[in-house]
């Protein structure tokens, strides 16, 4: 298959696809994991009429971290390297596979994982938009 017919047949498949979206963001060091944010990032999406793709909900059908969020190591605990290994694997899959844009929640940067997720999203040419931080009220 030559390089112009490659770039044709993935114009079609893009077309067939339906909006999805990935949600990004932190959530190590949250005891809840954050996933009230996530959960609350997907019904506004989905209200817009996106297909959302909430790492949240693949991780309470899936398995959390054995350790849970708040003490999440994978720098120097091995269960929690698999963990990540396996839900890193997971989520740039469905990246990869199913997605037309991302969501980058606030704080993103801040994660490892999110981060991760970004740059996976640049190289595929994913639509990214970001979460609009809210103005600190004690500086005004």
């Amino acid at each position: 298959m030559s390089r112009h017919t490659k770039f044709l047949w993935y114009n079609e498949i893009m077309k067939e696809r339906k909006p999805t979206i990935y949600i990004a963001g932190p959530m190590r060091g949250y005891d809840d994991g954050n996933f009230p944010a996530f959960d609350r990032q997907a019904k506004v999406l989905e209200n817009q009429g996106w297909v959302v793709i909430n790492p949240a909900e693949m991780d309470r059908q899936e398995g959390e971290p054995p350790n849970g969020h708040l003490d999440f190591d994978p720098a120097s605990d091995y269960e929690d390297r698999e963990f990540m290994r396996e839900a890193l694997r997971r989520d740039l899959v469905a990246i990869c596979e199913d997605c037309t844009a991302m969501y980058m929640m606030s704080g993103w940067e801040n994660s490892r994982g999110a981060r991760a997720e970004w740059h996976t999203a640049k190289a595929v040419g994913l639509d990214i938009y970001y979460e609009a931080p809210l103005p600190d009220k004690d500086k005004h």
